[in-house]
């Protein structure tokens, strides 16, 4: 992991992406320089921690370049994922106002990374300027609610075929016929609430009715009439 404090001529880089961002796209410069001023980059290889579950929640980041992910260990010691991050999005903003003030997953780099790090208290202070920065965030952090509240009710109506079957046919509207996994089967099998066994057994059915095609992390959807069968409990 490496830490570089910031040069002023490198403001120029960070304050155009911020305000891409829809929780800060109409905020002016005037009000987001403030966020610098004891901001560093960061750069973070394949595998290694941003930050674990529990650390001390003070900082957040900008994500420049590469892919992370946000994971958590269970009670059974399995590796549940529960995101990806992507460039060019905001790390752990909403976390920021936890009030236990302490991380509640772990954010690890999928791919090598490069992030502008950020202090908790300066953003406290923007929601302060600028009270509709605060507006948006509440309604980040109410959305990621609905979407773990639809996953504990699917997780809790459904078999472990049909959240398997709306796993794939998700990946497919995402990539197509031909699917890439990001996860490895253990952490996909702990992510959908099934035993990795039960994972290997559904994908080998699947494999042998022809429904799916392929290994490991690489698949194919090859009859997504079957699949959705599957997914709706028709099937």
């Amino acid at each position: 992991m490496t830490f570089l404090k910031l040069p002023l001529a490198q403001t120029a880089e960070i304050i155009p992406v911020l305000q891409q961002h829809p929780v800060l796209n109409d905020i002016p410069e005037k009000s987001l320089l403030p966020l610098l001023g004891n901001g560093m980059f960061r750069s973070l290889e394949p595998g290694e921690f941003l930050f674990r579950e529990r650390e001390q929640a003070r900082t957040w980041w900008l994500l420049l370049e590469g892919e992370l992910e946000s994971l958590r260990h269970g009670t059974d010691g399995e590796e549940r994922i529960f995101g990806q991050v992507s460039p060019h999005d905001l790390v752990a903003e909403v976390l920021m106002f936890v009030p236990c003030g302490a991380f509640p997953v772990s954010i690890r780099a999928r791919t090598p990374c490069r992030l502008f790090q950020m202090q908790r208290q300066e953003l406290h202070q923007l929601c302060e300027r600028e009270p509709r920065v605060a507006m948006r965030l509440l309604a980040r952090a109410s959305q990621r609610l609905c979407r773990r509240i639809d996953e504990v009710e699917l997780l809790a109506r459904s078999t472990g075929a049909q959240r398997l079957a709306t796993y794939l046919l998700k990946q497919e509207e995402l990539q197509g016929p031909r699917i890439e996994l990001r996860l490895n089967q253990r952490q996909l099998a702990a992510t959908l609430g099934l035993r990795a066994e039960t994972l290997n057994r559904l994908l080998s059915e699947w494999l042998q009715q022809g429904y799916v095609g392929g290994k490991r992390r690489s698949w194919e959807i090859r009859n997504g009439a079957a699949l959705d069968r599957i997914a709706r409990g028709c099937a």
